[in-house]
């Protein structure tokens, strides 16, 4: 993907659903869209990624982008977990 050079957030008290769309990662190449992983209302953004969105390539996995308050935790039944992400990556072709 490239360098980040901006990210767009949802705003404090939006609804998210799990699998749609609720903000975008801009980087030197390309822009690509951001899915929610679960269903909710969104209690807080990482405002630091307005001014510093390059947070992400410095530290992908500890840069937050929302916290929510779920509406149903059976839905976080469905996601890998980190191991299980990487795994799928390496399997990919990718990091």
């Amino acid at each position: 993907m490239g360098d980040i050079v901006f990210v767009e957030l949802p705003k404090v008290g939006s609804e998210v659903t799990a699998g749609k769309t609720f903000g975008s990662v801009e980087s030197v190449k390309a822009v690509s869209i951001c899915y929610s992983p679960a269903s909710g209302t969104v209690t807080e953004t990482n405002g630091t990624l307005a001014t510093s969105p390059e947070t992400v390539n410095k530290d992908p996995h500890g840069s937050w982008m929302m916290k929510i308050t779920l509406k149903n935790s059976a839905e976080l039944d469905a996601l890998l977990s980190s191991a299980d992400y990487e795994k799928f990556v390496a399997e990919e072709g990718g990091h």
